[in-house]
């Protein structure tokens, strides 16, 4: 009975995620953390520019802002591109739809009644949100699949 008491504690120790595991899983949600507080910001200064600023000056600084923003995008895309790196790719995909959001806005603030126009100022909280279960599956998922390339199988049949 020790025996196998023992066998499922050193199991279960080394199904523990290792350090270098751990270490790029923190990259990529720490990566995704640095992306979602920089497309809040852009939220935020947006939303600041509609709210802070006159409507005939306000109109063409959030224009400008989303074409930097889809500049910026544009650059993202290319270098993922040359690096063929899919991560970044969809970061760019992401930042894509932010941007067009982004772009739509001033349509939306100026054509559309309050409300509307009150929701979009949410667009931040729902950054937040779509980043922070981002973030969450990418956990989950690390785990499972460092979980799922384990073999257990070897060591139970050595130690019989």
């Amino acid at each position: 009975m020790k025996k196998a008491t023992k066998m499922v504690e050193e199991i279960t120790k080394k199904r523990k995620m290792t350090q270098e595991v751990k270490e790029k899983l923190n990259q990529k949600i720490w990566l995704n953390l640095c992306l979602a507080i920089g497309i809040m910001l852009y939220f935020c200064i947006m939303d600041a520019i509609y709210l802070y600023v006159p409507s005939d000056i306000s109109a063409i600084a959030l224009k400008i802002l989303a074409m930097v923003a889809i500049l910026l995008t544009v650059i993202v895309f290319e270098v993922a591109y040359r690096k063929e790196n899919g991560a970044l790719g969809i970061a760019g995909i992401e930042l894509l739809v932010f941007c067009v959001i982004g772009l739509y806005m001033p349509h939306i603030y100026a054509h559309s009644d309050q409300v509307i126009g009150r929701i979009f100022l949410l667009t931040p909280l729902f950054c937040a949100l779509y980043y922070a279960s981002k973030a969450v599956v990418i956990y989950i998922k690390t785990e499972k699949s460092y979980q799922n390339h384990l073999s257990d199988v070897k060591e139970i049949v050595k130690e019989d």
